[in-house]
């Protein structure tokens, strides 16, 4: 069975969930965005064939198995929880939400209708990653720390394909979570206590800026330091264990004494997508959970939660 699948929100993350879908072989049959100009210079691009301007109309399109939800992010819980109601499977970008309940409600929904979520915590599908998780796994690194670094600059609303947007980014819930989650999936930990503050607010909107140090049952640590007001971008990663050191930066994973064990490039991210989106396809094909669900996501969640109360 190909499986066919509808795309909510024709942006540039878009762009790399239907590029990496059509090459796992589903078959993209609609697309749903409010400007319905370039709804369809995105469906032209990919040989999509029917445009919808909204997420309900795409859910009642003939035939859907699945959707993709890649709307802001203020809109991802609720457009998740419609679909499934509607039968439907979903790939939902990251936030799966910006509340913990809310992403509570998303994870008991696609229980109870028997629907697959699967959230883009692309860096669980990043070679990298997997390979760190390996030598977690396999006994050959006792983790005591992981650092983690993600500064960029982001002080106006400006998308990643450099298109204005409405809508303010938040450093907490979007790449606090990637970085979040996948230092907790690096440590093994279900909860941890949080130990975090952020910045000011930045011109009205979230703060910037925010640091929290982790503590996992057992005593393991994470500390983690984000910014949207660096001009000095860095996405880095030190997992520091009794014997080892693993250091991440950009694609390249080494070791303490400078031995290369991977070299992704800039294709590190990119390639983690689609694996990301081939194990969605063979979730809902096979009708097992897929590599990261939403019930996965929630102790990153939990963390988010009591960070951004502090």
């Amino acid at each position: 069975m190909t499986p066919r699948l509808g795309i909510v929100g024709p942006g540039a993350i878009a762009e790399q969930h239907a590029a990496a879908l059509t090459a796992a072989g589903a078959d993209l049959a609609a697309v749903a965005g409010p400007d319905r100009e370039r709804a369809a210079a995105f469906a032209a691009r990919f040989g999509i064939k029917q445009v919808y301007g909204t997420a309900d109309d795409l859910y009642a399109h003939p035939g859907l198995d699945a959707v993709v939800i890649a709307t802001p992010h203020a809109h991802h819980a609720a457009q998740t929880l419609a679909a499934l109601d509607a039968g439907l499977h979903v790939l939902c970008e990251i936030p799966l939400a910006l509340s913990l309940a809310d992403a509570e409600a998303v994870a008991e929904r696609a229980r109870a209708t028997g629907r697959q979520v699967a959230v883009a915590h692309t860096l669980r599908f990043c070679l990298p990653y997997l390979r760190m998780r390996e030598e977690i796994e396999r006994g050959r690194l006792s983790v005591t720390h992981v650092v983690a670094r993600t500064l960029m600059l982001r002080q106006d609303d400006t998308g990643m394909g450099g298109r204005p947007r409405d809508w303010t980014d938040d450093v907490l819930w979007h790449h606090g979570a990637h970085t979040v989650d996948a230092a907790l999936w690096l440590l093994g930990a279900k909860r941890a206590d949080v130990y975090g503050v952020r910045g000011e607010p930045w011109q009205g909107g979230p703060p910037m800026d925010a640091g929290a140090v982790l503590r996992a049952p057992g005593g393991a640590l994470a500390t983690i330091a984000l910014s949207y007001h660096s001009r000095l971008p860095a996405r880095e990663l030190t997992v520091i264990g009794e014997e080892r050191t693993l250091h991440l930066s950009g694609g390249l994973l080494r070791e303490h004494d400078g031995t290369v064990l991977l070299d992704c490039g800039d294709r590190m991210e990119a390639d983690g997508l689609a694996r990301q989106d081939a194990d969605f396809l063979d979730a809902i094909t096979h009708g097992r959970p897929p590599g990261c669900s939403a019930a996965d996501i929630l102790p990153a969640t939990r963390v988010l939660h009591e960070w951004g109360a502090r």
